[in-house]
């Protein structure tokens, strides 16, 4: 495998990547992945270096392997690439996409008319707004598929709600004498009314700044009515241990994509497609996240995969 470190333009930015692709001059199938929420870069690993994760350098290793040319890179404003990612809304980040698909195109060794998106957490819904601007091949959808923002943000916020209330011993207690639940849920509600009247890119809250316009565009967006104009195959997978992400919401998809669709939950598998084991919670997530960073992607997900693109693409594979 070679991976090229390459740049594109995207609304007066300099946005930079890598492509893998194999040994070979022929024009081959790629495949555009598009990473979840937060300042991540190229690999999937954070701005400040917390969290190594290798997340989408891990796919793009794997599905090169099978034959296919794989761009990944880092959203504007984060490590190489240019832009403010402060202020950058979630239709900044499509129209980067949507530049991505053209760099693709215009590449030699690309296939401009096999060209399929990979979106794994908030990159699901971005793939699919991606292809209400260009049309694509394929969707796999990893970690989040038919799911608001909204919907989301309320069912996480739960889950840590009901890990402090299983906390025992005098933390427990102070937890339950403070009523923490309902004056976080009321900061919340009035937190997203607040972003949803503010017409600044930025606000503060606190000390922290929070990109009101990324929240604002995200609330705004139902990519359920979205998915139901995909033409494409679209292939959807999420973990029964994901806790960012609901596994459940993989059951709307049939009643919603109208095209071929594939769809799985798998066991032991959490939010970053790794094997999962230990119970999970919202308060142990990062812990976890670290622990396993450096296993492999989870082998089920890696056979769905192979499985999905080979009945597609079978020349890629022979």
């Amino acid at each position: 495998m070679i991976e090229q470190f390459i740049s594109f333009q995207s609304c007066g930015y300099e946005l930079k990547g890598t492509l893998s692709v194999l040994q070979d001059s022929q024009k081959k199938p790629a495949i555009l992945i598009l990473s979840g929420s937060g300042p991540l870069n190229r690999d999937g690993n954070d701005a400040k270096g917390k969290f190594q994760l290798n997340i989408y350098k891990q796919l793009a290793s794997f599905l090169t392997s099978l034959g296919f040319i794989v761009l990944r890179y880092g959203k504007r404003g984060v490590g190489e690439s240019g832009g403010d990612y402060l202020s950058a809304g979630m239709w900044d980040f499509v129209r980067d996409a949507a530049s991505a698909v053209q760099f693709l195109k215009q590449h030699p060794l690309v296939d401009e008319n096999r060209i399929i998106t990979l979106g794994q957490s908030e990159g699901t819904t971005l793939a699919v707004a991606l292809n209400t601007l260009e049309k694509m091949d394929g969707l796999i959808l990893l970690s989040g598929a038919g799911e608001r923002l909204e919907e989301a943000i309320t069912r996480q916020r739960k889950l840590v709600y009901e890990a402090l209330n299983n906390v025992t011993g005098l933390k427990g207690k102070m937890i339950l004498m403070f009523n923490i639940e309902q004056k976080n849920e009321k900061k919340a509600n009035a937190l997203f009314e607040k972003i949803m009247q503010f017409d600044q890119d930025v606000i503060k809250v606190g000390f922290q700044k929070i990109n009101a316009k990324w929240f604002r565009e995200h609330l705004q967006y139902d990519v359920l009515e979205d998915l139901k104009k995909i033409e494409c195959p679209v292939l959807a997978i999420t973990g029964d241990k994901d806790v960012q992400a609901d596994p459940e919401k993989l059951n709307r998809l049939p009643a919603i994509v109208k095209g071929e669709l594939e769809y799985y939950m798998i066991q032991n598998m959490d939010h970053l497609l790794k094997k999962q084991e230990d119970e999970i919670n919202m308060l142990k997530m990062k812990n976890n996240y670290i622990k396993n960073a450096d296993q492999p992607l989870h082998e089920e997900l890696c056979d769905h995969l192979q499985k999905w693109l080979n009945k597609r693409y079978n020349e890629v594979f022979s």
